[in-house]
């Protein structure tokens, strides 16, 4: 059923995953379109992976605590990031701590979204070389549909993978 929009499905809200990867980049810019058509909202979402950040015996010692560093990298990147998304489609940022597979699909329930957006870098194992092991478990485990986008930007540069890049 068309909208006002023109929009052929309904989309009120679209989690847009980020790990600060050249691909995810080149994913916003498909969930900024599908938002613009549809006048959906935009979640962008950041999830700090302790495992990567963080060493077994340095998480155990942390008895549960989450070094404030990392939730404050990533809401420093999202609110670069945030610059991105026009300022007439609504948009807000979520950070959380986690397995990033698992807390994706986690928050796409709580947000209620009608559709996930992330990038996919396919450097997993050969069962995942043309999806990575992220976007293969959300693809496997959402219950709304997603859209999983490959490839880097094409005017991407090696400047702006520094100045975007997240360092958590």
């Amino acid at each position: 059923m068309k909208d006002e929009n023109n929009c052929e499905i309904e989309l009120k809200r679209i989690l847009m995953a980020t790990d600060g990867s050249a691909q995810a980049f080149k994913a916003i810019s498909y969930a900024v379109d599908l938002a613009r058509v549809c006048g959906a909202q935009i979640t962008l979402l950041m999830v700090a992976d302790l495992n990567q950040h963080v060493s077994a015996f340095e998480q155990v010692s942390l008895s549960g605590y989450v070094p404030a560093e990392l939730k404050i990298a990533a809401f420093q990147f999202l609110a670069e990031l945030m610059h991105v998304i026009p300022a007439e489609i609504p948009a807000h940022t979520r950070v959380e701590i986690g397995e990033p597979a698992e807390i994706i699909v986690r928050v796409a329930e709580e947000e209620e979204s009608d559709l996930i957006v992330l990038g996919s870098r396919g450097m997993s194992s050969r069962k995942g070389i043309f999806t990575g092991s992220v976007s293969r478990y959300v693809v496997k485990h959402a219950y709304c549909p997603v859209l999983v986008s490959k490839g880097m930007p094409d005017d991407w540069s090696e400047r702006e993978e520094q100045e975007y890049e997240y360092d958590g």
